[in-house]
C-alpha cells in the first residue's frame, strides 16, 4: 500500500504524518485515508425529486447553490463561479464519485488540550482535513469536551463536513452527565445525509452513524459511515469509517 509522508505543526511542535488507512501515527495525530456529506439536493438536478437524473452538471450544481441560503452555500458558490470550464467539470464529477465518498476516512488521538489539525491530499483536487479540539472546563465535575470534524474539500472548496462533540465528566460525586452531538454541513448536491440513528452513547463512547442517500443515479448505492469518540480523563480516540456495504 503506498504510504504519504508529511509533517504537520501541533501546537508548535513538528509529528510526523502517514497516511495508510486504518493506522494511527502518533499520540497527537490524526490519519485520514481519504472522507464527504448532506444536502437535500432535489434542487441540484434538472428533474425533480421523484425521478433522480442520471448524474449531476454544471448548470445544475451552480443552480442549486444559487437556491441555497447557508454561508456555507454562498461561499462554495462564489467560489465555484471563479473556477475555469474544466475545473468545474472535475469539480461536479469529484461530487458524484462514490469511491471518493467512502475514501473518507479519518482516526485520530492524544492527550486533552493538544489540539489536531491535519490535512491529507485525496487527489490533485480533493482533500480531507481533520480537525479535533479538546478542553476542560473549571467547573466542579471538569467537564471534558471533544468536538471531532472531517471535512472534504475540492479545489480547496469544503463540500462536506461532519462533526461529533463529545461532553463528558472527569471529577466529581454524583451522577456525571454526559452529552452528544453531531452536526453535518453540506454542498454536495449528489448525495443527502442525516445521521441516524442520532448519537449515542456508553460510559465514555460517543458515536453516531452518517447515511449518504444518492440523489442522482451516478453516485450509485447510498454509504453507510460510522463517526465515533472515546474520551477519558488525560486521553482521547476519535474514528470515522465506512460500515461495509
Amino acid at each position: 500500500m503506498a504510504q504519504a509522508i508529511a509533517h504537520a505543526r501541533v501546537n508548535g511542535e513538528f509529528h510526523m504524518l502517514m497516511s495508510t488507512t486504518g493506522r494511527l501515527t502518533s499520540a497527537a495525530v490524526a490519519t485520514v485515508a481519504g472522507l464527504a456529506v448532506l444536502a437535500p439536493a432535489a434542487h441540484a438536478v434538472e428533474q425533480g425529486p421523484a425521478k433522480p437524473a442520471a448524474k449531476l452538471t454544471v448548470a445544475g450544481y451552480t443552480k442549486y447553490l444559487q437556491t441555497q441560503k447557508s454561508p456555507e452555500a454562498k461561499l462554495a458558490l462564489k467560489k465555484f463561479l471563479k473556477l475555469n470550464k474544466g475545473q468545474k467539470a472535475v469539480f461536479v464529477k469529484d461530487l458524484q464519485d462514490r469511491r471518493i465518498y467512502r475514501a473518507l476516512l479519518s482516526q485520530a488521538r492524544g492527550p486533552i488540550g493538544k489540539p489536531v489539525s491535519i490535512t491529507d491530499p485525496h487527489n490533485k483536487e480533493v482533500r480531507f482535513v481533520t480537525k479535533v479540539s479538546s478542553t476542560v472546563a473549571k467547573d466542579k465535575y471538569r467537564t471534558t469536551t471533544v468536538r471531532f470534524t472531517v471535512t472534504e474539500e475540492i479545489f480547496k472548496i469544503p463540500v462536506t463536513s461532519e462533526t461529533l462533540t463529545f461532553s463528558y465528566a472527569t471529577a466529581g460525586d454524583g451522577p456525571r452527565k454526559t452529552v452528544g452531538s453531531a452536526k453535518v454541513t453540506n454542498v454536495n448536491a449528489a448525495i443527502a445525509i442525516k445521521n441516524n440513528p442520532r448519537v449515542s452513547i456508553k460510559g465514555k463512547l460517543a458515536q453516531t452513524r452518517w447515511v449518504a442517500t444518492p440523489q442522482v443515479k451516478s453516485f450509485g448505492k447510498a454509504v453507510v459511515k460510522k463517526q465515533d469518540i472515546h474520551g477519558n480523563k488525560a486521553t482521547f480516540r476519535a474514528f470515522l469509517g465506512n460500515i461495509d456495504d
